[in-house]
């Protein structure tokens, strides 16, 4: 069953260790934060197997540099917490995959990633070249 707390909602993909999270519109610092600690409470029984997570972010309105910090330390958190890879779905929106881009550089964890028009196309990458 989705979570849901302001422009984020979170979702496990049945059958898979995979987190999905989509938001809608403008987010915050603190609407981040929960998504963080929501994931990784989600994932958290894959840590030794390891999973993925995919954000939809085909919706979402760009990100200010504070909320960019924020998504960087949400991926040093995902990694240390056993993530294998990054699906993002970006629509047809050049902004965002450039934002994403920079945050996984700027969290410096070298975590595989994947910019992708749709979530299949983010999940379907996963299957292929991690077998998640």
């Amino acid at each position: 069953m989705a979570k849901k707390n302001g422009a984020q909602t979170v979702d496990v993909v049945a059958g898979r260790k995979i987190v999905v999270s989509a938001g809608v519109g403008k987010t915050n610092v603190e609407e981040l934060r929960w998504l963080t600690d929501t994931v990784l409470a989600s994932a958290k029984a894959w840590k030794s197997t390891g999973w993925a997570y995919v954000a939809d972010c085909s919706q979402m309105s760009p990100v200010s540099p504070s909320e960019g910090g924020e998504l960087v330390t949400m991926t040093k958190k995902f990694v240390e917490a056993g993530c294998k890879a990054f699906g993002f779905a970006e629509g047809k929106s050049v902004m965002l995959k450039v934002q994403a881009q920079k945050n996984t550089e700027r969290s410096n964890t070298g975590v595989a990633e994947g910019h992708f028009a749709t979530v299949e196309e983010a999940l379907d990458w996963i299957k292929k070249e991690f077998k998640i």
